[in-house]
């Protein structure tokens, strides 16, 4: 209990020392470079997830889809709630017209869903693609996705 009192006291000296403003002005500086360090650590995590989610879609080996190439990939749901849609960002390498199929595969191999798009391009041309699945289907951001 002295213990308790001695440190009471000694914090009412330090506070009353200090005028009012001092004080104001360090809690301000000291919430402002803890705010900073909290953006930062926020800004980071959240670039972590961003890159532990990255999508990747491989192109099965055929010569015309040589002509494409992705750019970002957007996992995202319908009103089912399940992650059964990707939008792709298509580049068009060359002129390009036919059906292809996106088929995602879970970590064992297994196929969980298959989209047909019907793309159309021509040389420079760059568009996002919507490939929705089966309601049913939710794509984990670990599943393998194969273009053919």
């Amino acid at each position: 209990m002295k213990g308790f009192r001695f440190v009471m006291l000694l914090c009412s000296i330090i506070f009353f020392a200090c005028s009012g403003k001092k004080i104001k002005e360090k809690v301000n500086k000291v919430s402002e470079t803890a705010g900073e360090v909290i953006g930062e650590a926020a800004k980071g995590v959240s670039r972590g997830v961003e890159n532990a989610f990255e999508i990747t879609i491989v192109k099965k080996d055929t010569i015309s889809l040589n002509a494409l190439s992705f750019g970002k990939v957007i996992l995202y749901s319908d009103s089912s709630a399940n992650d059964n849609r990707l939008s792709v960002y298509i580049i068009f390498n060359k002129d390009f017209n036919r059906n292809v199929w996106l088929k995602v595969f879970d970590k064992a191999g297994l196929e969980l869903g298959r989209s047909k798009v019907l793309l159309t391009g021509k040389r420079d041309q760059a568009i996002y693609t919507d490939f929705v699945f089966d309601a049913k289907t939710n794509i984990d951001r670990d599943c393998t996705i194969i273009m053919e």
